[in-house]
């Protein structure tokens, strides 16, 4: 049913999903209350959140930032109506479950830019997310969309063996806030991605787009965004115990 955020989650999302919507939240859950939390709350999302018509949410941990031992749950549809179809019943055992056991906060509102993210092929299971948070002046849009268009394209032509998903928050945030979600197996896996990949991804994109293309683009890229909290980043694992299958049958 749904892709993208699932890449997120397996390679922000390994996947057989096509989302363009998503909803996200954060969860603080109360001291001392974590392991019967996460007990029961995968127990709703296996009852209410596998299977075919049931709404599909993926849970990460937040590894870094001042939202640091907090849960990220995103609820993933097609498009934006399917959020009017409220499951009552699910969303009642949750409340009667875990609901004492955590606050939730910070709900935000996703879109896919499709044109902009990259989905390797036969990409492997990675589970840690490194997200880029930009924030983008008003008048910054072109700059920044260039360049991360031409990344994609780069991307796409150098046939790197990683997922880049990008997603523009449509309400909740302060500013226009792209996320920007790069996947890998452990950190470990990320260094040599950044050491071995992002040379390839520089070459062809230069081979593309014309001699110093990337370090202008780049440049214009930092340009385009606000001074303050204009990009930071937050490294996230995928939690499965607490999310729907990749295969919702």
């Amino acid at each position: 049913m749904k892709k993208s955020i699932l890449f997120l989650a397996f390679s922000f999302l390994v996947t057989t999903l096509s989302a363009q919507v998503a909803m996200s939240r954060i969860l603080t859950v109360k001291e001392g209350q974590n392991e019967k939390f996460m007990k029961l709350a995968a127990e709703k999302t296996q009852k209410f959140n596998s299977k075919s018509g049931q709404p599909a949410y993926y849970t990460f941990s937040i590894e870094t930032g001042p939202d640091a031992g907090k849960l990220w749950r995103v609820q993933v549809e097609d498009e934006m109506s399917d959020f009017d179809t409220v499951d009552t019943v699910g969303n009642d055992y949750w409340k009667s479950t875990v609901g004492k056991m955590h606050t939730s906060a910070n709900t935000q509102h996703w879109w896919r830019n499709k044109g902009s993210s990259y989905e390797a092929e036969n990409a492997p299971y990675a589970p840690l997310k490194r997200a880029i948070f930009y924030t983008i002046k008003a008048n910054g849009g072109d700059d920044f969309w260039r360049f991360r268009s031409r990344v994609a394209t780069a991307m796409k032509a150098s046939k790197l063996p990683f997922t880049m998903d990008v997603w523009s928050c449509g309400s909740g945030c302060n500013g226009n806030v792209v996320m920007v979600v790069f996947s890998h197996k452990n950190y470990g896996d990320q260094y040599a991605s950044n050491a071995e990949q992002f040379p390839k991804l520089v070459e062809k994109y230069n081979e593309m787009f014309g001699n110093d293309a990337y370090e202008q683009d780049s440049s214009r890229l930092d340009d385009s965004l606000e001074m303050l909290w204009g990009r930071r980043i937050v490294h996230m694992n995928f939690l499965p115990e607490l999310s729907s299958p990749a295969n919702m049958d």
